[in-house]
């Protein structure tokens, strides 16, 4: 089996896949199959390119390694500004303090004073296609669940939502500062670069107060699960408690 790298030119996705160049050019044209510009030439990633094939209802390469894949497909991630290259750049965008800084997940940085991306995003075409569908799974758990990273929401679901206090929407990009209560976010932090660092004995479970809760001193605890996909995220899992007694520690 050939080694593939994490693209492909126009050239090596039609003699992979059986395709006449023609043909993937115009899928790259019409938006159907996602490529990015290296010089005068397109590039497509794997991932991409599994992802589209998938979703057309094509056979997908062995080359690919895909052999014993299972579950969904996702839409490889990008940044925002590399999902909108074809698209006419802003100069708001151009003044962003994402685009600036270069950062992964633009929603992150949403309550940033110098964040001058005028959209919202629970209506973002952009947040729509590469992060929702991964975390859709979210709403088929019973319990209050949110998925973290670099101590920043993605997303919750309809019960965290109401254990917070805040609506589904403005949870995307959250920090955790803006849930947590300040007894709780030493304790929070500490631990989760323990899991970060990979240390086998720090705790699965955070005992906290929740800061934006209908009662100031609602007590939970906090389960904490590593995810595979999205890359480097974590899902939390709350279970109210009775009383607020040891919470934080």
């Amino acid at each position: 089996m050939p080694q593939l790298h994490n693209t492909l030119s126009v050239s090596e996705v039609a003699a992979l896949c059986g395709f006449n160049r023609n043909t993937v050019g115009l899928w790259i044209r019409s938006k159907k199959l996602r490529a990015f510009r290296i010089g005068k030439k397109y590039a497509i990633s794997v991932e991409e390119l599994i992802y589209f094939l998938q979703s057309s209802g094509h056979r997908v390469p062995d080359e690919l390694g895909t052999n014993g894949l299972k579950g969904l497909r996702f839409r490889s991630f990008i940044k925002c500004w590399e999902y909108f290259q074809d698209k006419v750049i802003r100069d708001a965008c151009r003044e962003c303090t994402v685009y600036e800084n270069r950062l992964g997940a633009c929603f992150t940085a949403k309550g940033n004073p110098t964040l001058h991306c005028s959209g919202l995003c629970e209506q973002c075409d952009y947040y729509a296609n590469i992060y929702a569908p991964r975390l859709q799974f979210l709403h088929q758990i019973d319990f209050p669940a949110a998925v973290c990273k670099d101590l920043n929401f993605w997303a919750g679901n309809a019960l965290w939502a109401r254990l917070s206090g805040i609506p589904e929407k403005d949870l995307v990009g959250l920090g955790i500062e803006d849930v947590y209560h300040p007894d709780s976010l030493g304790i929070v932090i500490a631990n989760q670069k323990r899991r970060m660092l990979g240390d086998a004995s720090a705790p699965r479970t955070d005992a906290i107060l929740l800061k934006n809760a209908t009662s100031p001193t609602m007590a939970v605890d906090i389960s904490v699960f590593p995810l595979s996909e999205p890359p480097g995220t974590w899902l939390l899992l709350a279970d109210r408690l009775a009383s607020p007694e040891g919470a934080g520690r």
